[in-house]
């Protein structure tokens, strides 16, 4: 096997398991959330005045965000380590902090555009682009799911 196509396959490979990884665990997080907000409904009850649950479940979806980009950083900072899987240009040689940085433009789809993929490790940047909506969204749609059972019978 060539080294060009060796190195597709392992970018490939570790791109479908940071993925994985990903989805994972964010499923996780959001069923955790689901069943402690289904807990303390039973426990206080729909009208109960103490809300904190919209801003715990904030703060564990941003937790989680957190991980998650890092789990994509730790991946973009192993394979840049690996000679010929593509290198980001904009800066000189890379810390683990850069490549952290770089995935949360990813994850984010924001794209500063200070940091660019070059060759094979570009499967993974644009992967990860398209992971980071997906869970942002699933996030936001299971806050407001959250917010609903929390506020929606507050009527004024």
């Amino acid at each position: 096997m060539d080294f060009a196509l060796h190195s597709s396959l392992i970018t490939v490979v570790t791109t479908s398991l940071v993925v994985a990884l990903n989805v994972v665990f964010h499923y996780e997080v959001i069923q955790w959330l689901n069943r402690w907000h289904v807990g303390r409904h039973r426990r206080f009850g729909h009208n109960h005045r103490v809300r904190p649950i919209v801003l715990f479940t904030m703060f564990v979806l941003l937790l989680a965000h957190v991980v998650e980009i890092w789990l994509f950083g730790f991946a973009f900072w192993w394979l840049l380590d690996l000679e010929g899987y593509g290198v980001i240009q904009g800066y000189g040689e890379l810390s683990l902090l850069d490549c952290v940085y770089f995935s949360v433009a990813n994850y984010t789809t924001a794209g500063w555009g200070d940091l660019v993929a070059v060759g094979d490790i570009r499967f993974l940047a644009g992967t990860e682009a398209l992971v980071g909506f997906m869970m942002i969204t699933w996030s936001a749609s299971f806050s407001y799911l959250v917010m609903n059972r929390a506020w929606g019978s507050d009527k004024a």
